[in-house]
């Protein structure tokens, strides 16, 4: 790989999208990372009023 200028061998260099990596990519990590937003904001609100709940019981 040269650093500077053009590669010898361009059609080795050559960038090819694997399956996931298109247009709706993007758009399935936003959906992805908001689901995980919510399940975690539902589990730590469950672990909280468990801790909670288990504190005033003395």
């Amino acid at each position: 790989m040269a650093l500077f200028g053009k590669p010898k061998n361009a059609e080795a260099q050559r960038y090819y999208l694997l399956p996931g990596q298109g247009r709706g990519a993007r758009k399935k990590f936003y959906q992805q990372l908001g689901i995980a937003l919510v399940v975690g904001s539902i589990f730590s609100a469950l672990i909280g009023f468990a801790m909670i709940y288990l504190n005033k019981r003395h």
